[in-house]
């Protein structure tokens, strides 16, 4: 709530120099002072004058509170305000296009809400916001402004509009910007023009429309736009040749649009006749969610059961479907599309070798029927599957720790609770790359997994191959996680809707997690819960 107007020019110097007065004034025993931060500040609600903890108050508290009194959730946002409103207008139509071109919805929406005029500055800020009417006016007066390279990224006024997340988040935005793509194509752009993104790694990614059409916004209308008008269902790429490794198969498009529960747009794009190998290399991303649909889409357009990606230990896609606890029905899909239940990892076992040791009865008779060897399947696989199934007449023999992850995914602390009175170490890595089964849980936000690991004594300071431990985790999943079975996507942190990432955080606390100097990453509410034990926001 706002307790005090905003000026006309809003000044972070002069802000800065009431944070400290503030402070210095709590420092003092000054009772107004400690009104201000008791009703602004999640760590001092319930601070008394004199009370303890108050000399523990810092600049960056006392930040907080001016910030909050603006209406800011943070110094940080605070100061991005600020400097956006000291810009001039095309320096505010610039950050306007940034934003929304990179998923900042909330610093985009805010430039719009507080400046309206902004969404017509020009061509590339009405391709974003869906200005149509503009779009339409311009290009009237000059029709090649539709292939002119320009604006703050230096792009193809089509890629503005079909990488602007507004697609995503505003359905009259949305209408808006499929009628400015149509107007575009009308007027000569290219539906293949691209931009190169360039990562840290220096890996280097060809962006075409389609792939943000389709994998991003997920927008049968505009997808559909696109693939009449000639976009490449294989973003310019050459048929893979026979026996290509997966690393050469994906296409951004295809692989991220099977990120989303409704299959319409990955139907359309598949109706466009991408090379089989694409198609393989997508169902690998489809499995990691539970989508039957989804899998069968893709095995009736010529996904290969048996594609092997190298660098997940040289799996099938049916080692991937049981390793990730997918259900009978998938399997069974695989299995009738002539997924190999023999076939062997780096480490020489079969999809029936994997069924056998996670206890699934059901699984491993389909394989058997459709040709699994028995002779094949080792005894220690028997015994971590009896194990597995709670029998312990059967002695010796680890419990797979790929059990404990997928339990810890569905937030099953039932299972979790059995497989550790079984004998599963709740602190073992699983997975296809390894992962705590703590950490599999804090990332999803699964509460009542976490809980049940942590009870269990599994490991909350261990770390994975990003050197993160569960708090960690935690706090970037509140932000990232748009799954609890698929992981990352290409969705905006504000549609992360399952878990309680707060009450994983808070849990985790409690349970000895030291946490962070700064707040680097988080939702709103988990930064909120590490407010309130002393983190300060990194500006």
């Amino acid at each position: 709530m706002t307790i005090r107007p905003i000026p006309p020019r809003p000044s972070l110097e002069f802000d800065r120099k009431q944070a400290k007065a503030l402070l210095d004034a709590l420092r003092a025993g000054d009772p107004a002072a400690l009104a201000r931060f008791r009703a602004s500040h999640p760590r001092f609600r319930d601070a008394a004058p004199g009370g303890r903890g108050l000399e523990q108050a810092a600049l960056h508290d006392a930040q907080l509170v001016i910030a909050r009194e603006y209406g800011s959730a943070s110094w940080p946002r605070w100061k991005q305000f600020v400097e956006a409103r000291m810009l001039d207008s095309a320096g505010r139509a610039a950050a306007l296009i940034r934003a929304a071109f990179t998923g900042d919805m909330r610093k985009a929406t805010a430039l719009l809400d507080a400046e309206p005029t902004l969404a017509e500055h020009d061509l590339y800020t009405a391709c974003v916001t869906g200005a149509a009417a503009r779009v339409a006016r311009l290009l009237a007066g000059e029709p090649a402004l539709a292939r002119r390279r320009g604006g703050p990224l230096d792009h193809e006024p089509l890629l503005y509009a079909c990488f602007s997340r507004f697609l995503r988040v505003d359905r009259a935005r949305a209408t808006g910007i499929v009628e400015a793509v149509r107007l575009l194509l009308q007027h000569g752009a290219d539906p293949n023009v691209f931009y190169v993104l360039e990562e840290e790694d220096g890996g280097r990614w060809q962006q075409f429309p389609i792939y943000g059409a389709a994998g991003i916004a997920n927008n049968p209308e505009l997808t559909g736009l696109l693939l009449a008008a000639g976009a490449d269902v294989n973003e310019g790429k050459p048929e893979p040749p026979p026996g290509a490794v997966a690393r050469a198969l994906g296409s951004e498009d295809l692989y991220h649009a099977t990120e989303f529960a409704d299959t319409t747009c990955l139907r359309l794009l598949l109706d466009a006749h991408p090379h089989r190998g694409r198609v393989s290399y997508a169902l690998a991303r489809m499995l990691d969610f539970e989508n039957p649909e989804g899998v069968a889409l893709l095995l009736r357009h010529g996904a290969d059961p048996n594609l092997r990606v190298e660098w997940m230990h040289d799996r099938t896609h049916l080692h991937r479907a049981i390793a990730y606890g997918r259900t009978l029905p998938i399997i069974r899909m695989l299995v009738e599309a002539g997924g190999d239940p023999n076939a062997a990892d780096d480490v020489g076992e079969t999809p029936l070798g994997y069924a056998v040791r996670q206890g699934r009865d059901d699984a491993a008779a389909l394989l058997r029927a459709a040709g699994g060897d028995d002779a094949r399947v080792t005894d220690a696989e028997r015994v971590a599957g009896a194990r597995a199934r709670g029998d312990r007449a059967t002695p010796g023999g680890p419990i797979d720790p790929d059990l404990l992850c997928n339990a810890a995914c569905r937030n099953d602390a039932a299972e979790i609770r059995r497989l550790v009175a079984a004998g599963a170490d709740p602190s073992a890595p699983g997975g296809l790359d390894g992962t705590a089964p703590i950490h599999w849980a804090a990332w999803r936000g699964q509460y009542e997994a976490t809980k049940a690991l942590v009870e269990a004594g599994a490991d909350i300071h261990t770390l994975n191959r990003y050197d993160s431990d569960a708090l960690d985790m935690a706090m970037h999943g509140s932000q990232h996680c748009h799954d609890p079975f698929g992981g990352m996507a290409m969705k905006l942190p504000e549609e992360i809707t399952h878990g309680d990432y707060p009450a994983v955080a808070e849990l985790l606390i409690a349970a000895g997690s030291r946490p962070r100097k700064r707040m680097l990453f988080g939702s709103d509410a988990v930064k909120e819960v590490l407010r309130r034990y002393g983190v300060p926001d990194a500006e």
